[in-house]
C-alpha cells in the first residue's frame, strides 16, 4: 500500500508544481478539458446549434477571445447558465493566460539577448566581430554597417558587459573570447567574416588562434596588432589570417615627408565620407588583360591601385598592362562605390 499512496502523492506533487508554473503541456491540457466539457455540457442542455464540431469550435474562440459577434449563442435557459458559470470564464482565462505566456516568452527571448545570452549558432553569413573597445568598435561597426548586406548580421563577442548595445548588432557576453562555448553561440562556425580587436595583443592572439580553428575554411578571418611580433606569430601559425599591424609612427614619419598623406590614407579606409574608397575584387573567369582592366574600371569611374596574384603574400602596385589578371586573382581599386566582375567586363 506504501507504493502506490507514494505513486500517487508524486503524481500529485508534479501536478502541482505544473499548474503553478502553468507549463504549455499543462495549460494545454486544462484548455482542451474545458473545451470538451463545456461541448458535452452544452449537448445535455440540448444546444444544438453548438453541437457541430466547426460551429462549437467557432462561438468557443470568439467566446474566449472576447469577440462575441453573436452570430451563434445558445438558446435554452440552460445553456445560458451553463455559459454564464462555466464557458465564459474558463474560456477567456484560458485565452488570457496563453497571451501571457507568450508575451512573457518574447520577453524572456529580448532579455536574454540583450543581456548577452542569445545563442546565435543558427546564424549563417554572419560578421563576427570579437573584443570590444569603448571609443574604436562602435567605428568598426559605423563602417561595416555603411555597406552591409540585408541579409547579414552582425554579432558582437566581448567579455565587457554592454549595458545599451548598439541595436544593430547581435550581442554575445562571456568571460573568456577563446571558449569554444562562446565562439559557437556567436555563430561563428557559419560566419563568413571574422574580425578580432582585443583589448591587448595577449587577448587578440589568443582569440585568433581559437576563431581559426572554429570557423569554416571560407571565412576571412582579420587581426588587428599593436605589436609586430604578435603579428608575426600570428602569421606563422595561421597563414589564413588576415594580420592587420598599427602603422601609427610610419603614418607619422611619411605626413612629416609628404604633407597630407596622412588624410589620403584615412579617406581611402573610410566608406562613411563621400569621397572614395579602397575596394577589392577576386577575379574569377577568363584571364583579361591589366591593360584592358584599367580602360574598364576608368569608365566606371575608378582606379586600378594594386594586383595579387592567388598565392602571393603581398599585392604588387602599378602593375604593368601587359600581365594578365587570372583566376584567383585579386585586384584592388579605388572607386566611389563597389564594382562587380559583370560591370567590369561589359566595359
Amino acid at each position: 500500500m506504501l507504493l502506490p499512496r507514494l505513486k500517487l502523492a508524486l503524481i500529485f506533487d508534479r501536478a502541482f508544481h505544473a499548474m503553478a508554473d502553468m507549463h504549455w503541456r499543462m495549460l494545454g491540457g486544462l484548455i482542451l478539458f474545458h473545451a470538451l466539457s463545456s461541448w458535452l455540457l452544452l449537448a445535455i442542455a440540448g444546444e444544438k446549434g453548438l453541437h457541430a464540431f466547426a460551429s462549437f469550435f467557432y462561438w468557443y474562440a470568439t467566446t474566449a477571445y472576447t469577440v462575441g459577434y453573436g452570430d451563434l449563442s445558445p438558446q435554452s435557459a440552460a445553456g445560458r447558465l451553463v455559459t454564464a458559470v462555466w464557458i465564459f470564464p474558463g474560456a477567456i482565462a484560458a485565452f488570457t493566460t496563453v497571451v501571457a505566456k507568450v508575451l512573457a516568452a518574447i520577453g524572456d527571448v529580448w532579455r536574454t539577448r540583450r543581456s548577452g545570452k542569445g545563442d546565435y549558432s543558427r546564424m549563417s553569413d554572419a560578421i563576427l566581430l570579437i573584443g570590444y573597445h569603448p571609443a574604436r568598435t562602435p567605428k568598426m561597426i559605423d563602417e561595416l554597417c555603411a555597406e552591409l548586406s540585408k541579409m547579414q548580421t552582425l554579432v558582437l563577442l566581448t567579455r565587457q558587459t554592454v549595458t545599451d548595445p548598439d541595436p544593430r548588432i547581435r550581442y554575445v557576453q562571456s568571460e573568456s573570447l577563446t571558449s569554444p562555448a562562446a565562439l559557437a553561440r556567436a555563430g561563428a562556425a557559419r560566419a563568413s567574416r571574422v574580425l578580432v580587436y582585443a583589448s591587448s595583443d595577449a587577448d587578440t592572439l589568443a582569440a585568433t588562434l581559437a576563431v581559426a580553428a572554429a570557423v569554416p575554411e571560407t571565412a576571412h578571418v582579420v587581426c588587428f596588432f599593436e605589436d609586430a611580433d604578435s603579428a608575426r606569430l600570428t602569421a606563422q601559425h595561421c597563414p589564413k589570417v588576415e594580420v592587420v599591424l598599427a602603422s601609427a609612427p610610419e603614418m607619422l614619419a611619411r605626413a612629416a615627408r609628404d604633407p597630407g598623406s596622412s588624410q589620403v590614407i584615412t579617406a581611402l579606409t573610410s566608406h562613411l565620407d563621400d569621397g572614395a574608397t579602397l575596394f577589392s575584387l577576386t577575379w574569377e573567369g577568363e584571364d583579361r588583360p591589366m591593360g584592358d582592366l584599367t580602360q574598364g574600371l576608368w569608365k566606371q569611374r575608378a582606379t586600378l591601385l594594386a594586383h595579387q596574384p592567388a598565392g602571393a603574400k603581398s599585392p604588387r602596385f602599378n602593375p604593368p598592362g601587359e600581365a594578365d589578371v587570372k583566376t584567383g586573382d585579386r585586384i584592388f581599386y579605388v572607386s566611389h562605390v563597389r564594382l562587380d566582375q559583370p560591370s567590369l567586363a561589359g566595359s
